[in-house]
């Protein structure tokens, strides 16, 4: 069936403009139209706000040559308390915050998580902001409640089959708040089904480079997420059925691939994580099923791989992780292992993965370490290079105690 194709340029297109609010009326147009496609000439595009984007809708630019800018944060102080399912926010200074923009509403320091509230403003009356959803927490004035313009640069909430190709999404790393991936990342998606991204980098974002939370069937290739604030990549919250091949997620201020809650029965291949804050690849919480193979993890501060500290039956189990490169991870305070397994994590299969080390004190490398609690670890042609101890069963940095 023929489906619409709008272009959108800063001085030529079926629409123009070189902000997001240009590409907002693409989209929403195209969406009206039943599907089709928003093509983004080359160019740079500022972002005051946040993309949203609608079922049976691809966004796609010019690859290497669209550029999706964010401009510099804008935040405010909250004026009274904001209360679990309020649909509005008093706020200090309401000038920063015109209709239309997309604001995230949760404590200055630290973020609350899945209680961190990303809507658009909607209206205005005075110092108060009104809101298209409800307040997923309370916000307390006491606690440094804020609001702010750190949102999800292209953000994707209920809606079924879209693609996000060849798009550069340039953050502002030097915005002060650090967004949580669990609402907010580069890109983010929640509740969102059958999607494909491909052939996008999500550099200098101040938070996650691609999150997506509640998820089905979203396919991740060839995409690069670098530089980021906080992790690479980030799916979760009862995620199934994704894939994440051959892209790369290097220099992140956190982990590279981390896996969170329930990402079940999904395939992680052909990528590389390197450099990264934390860990290449993190694993945890009923995360089951799944098949992590060719992978490169390299050079990243704590551990090529980590299965995270679950207890007994929540912990990653059932998972196979095969014919991985994982070299030179570790740092002085962190310790030099390979793949390090905590908690009651169990039937996992380690099969013909290279774990090398030619970087650390050379009488300090463990290849796998499995700690007290787990059980039925198959290992398989695995190959160790440079490794004190290929295989070590109880090993924890000097202080820490096993929970």
């Amino acid at each position: 069936m023929e489906k619409v194709v709008i272009t959108v340029g800063e001085s030529s297109g079926d629409l123009t403009g070189g902000t997001n609010r240009a590409i907002q009326a693409a989209i929403d147009y195209v969406s009206y139209l039943g599907g089709g496609t928003v093509r983004l000439t080359e160019g740079v595009f500022r972002l005051e706000s946040t993309i949203h984007l609608r079922s049976g809708v691809k966004l796609e630019g010019s690859p290497g040559r669209t550029v999706l800018q964010q401009c510099e944060e804008r935040m405010s102080a909250i004026t009274a308390d904001a209360d679990l399912h309020e649909n509005q926010v008093s706020v200090e200074h309401p000038d920063l915050f015109p209709v239309g923009q997309t604001v995230t509403i949760r404590k200055a320091a630290d973020s609350m998580g899945f209680g961190d509230t990303v809507a658009v403003v909607t209206g205005k009356n005075g110092s108060v902001l009104y809101l298209d959803r409800e307040l997923h927490a309370t916000v307390l004035l006491a606690h440094g409640g804020i609001v702010t313009t750190q949102t999800p640069m292209l953000s994707g909430y209920n809606c079924r089959g879209i693609e996000i190709r060849n798009l550069i999404v340039e953050g502002n790393r030097s915005n002060p708040t650090l967004a949580n991936g669990c609402r907010c990342a580069g890109i983010f998606l929640f509740d969102a089904h059958d999607v494909s991204i491909e052939g996008c980098a999500v550099r200098n974002y101040n938070g996650d480079g691609i999150s997506y939370q509640h998820c089905s069937s979203v396919r991740v290739a060839s995409c690069e997420c670098v530089r980021n604030g906080g992790k690479g990549i980030h799916p979760g919250s009862g995620t199934v059925g994704t894939q994440i091949v051959h892209s790369a997620f290097n220099e992140n201020g956190m982990d590279g691939i981390f896996l969170c809650w329930r990402v079940q029965d999904s395939v992680v291949e052909h990528n590389e994580a390197v450099g990264n804050g934390a860990s290449g690849f993190s694993i945890g919480h009923k995360d089951v099923r799944n098949t992590i193979r060719y992978n490169r993890f390299a050079g990243n501060r704590y551990y090529g791989m980590f299965f995270r500290n679950e207890g007994d039956p929540m912990a990653a189990n059932y998972n196979r992780v095969e014919g991985n490169t994982i070299e030179d991870n570790g740092s002085e305070p962190m310790g030099y292992v390979g793949i390090r397994m905590r908690g009651h994590t169990h039937h996992v299969e380690l099969v013909g993965n290279r774990i090398a080390f030619s970087k650390a004190p050379p009488d300090r490398t463990i290849g796998i370490c499995m700690e007290g609690h787990t059980r039925d670890i198959h290992l398989e042609n695995n190959e160790f290079v440079g490794c004190a101890l290929q295989t070590h069963h109880h090993w924890l940095p000097e202080g820490e105690k096993v929970t």
